[in-house]
């Protein structure tokens, strides 16, 4: 998604979470919450970061693929390019 949007970031970390529930034919997932952590080095990437994230999670075939309820939980934040140019030394 990114590279198609051409948009540049600094990383992206994702935490799952899943709720089992059994029913009479067995063990499910009910809901699976997803966090993306998305890391970007420009204010200006911020909402455009948040809007991706959303589009991707909607075009996910293993997401529009599962019964699941999908919760999406994304945190864009900004890493100052000072702190950037400095972790790349």
């Amino acid at each position: 998604m990114s590279d198609i949007s051409k948009f540049n970031f600094v990383s992206l970390e994702v935490e799952a979470e899943g709720t089992l529930e059994r029913d009479a034919t067995g063990w499910k997932f009910s809901e699976i919450k997803l966090r993306p952590l998305l890391k970007v080095a420009q204010e200006k990437d911020h909402d455009r970061g948040a809007r991706l994230l959303e589009k991707a999670e909607r075009a996910c075939l293993i997401a529009r693929s599962i019964t699941a309820r999908i919760t999406l939980e994304p945190v864009v934040e900004l890493v100052p390019e000072i702190a950037l140019s400095e972790a790349t030394l």
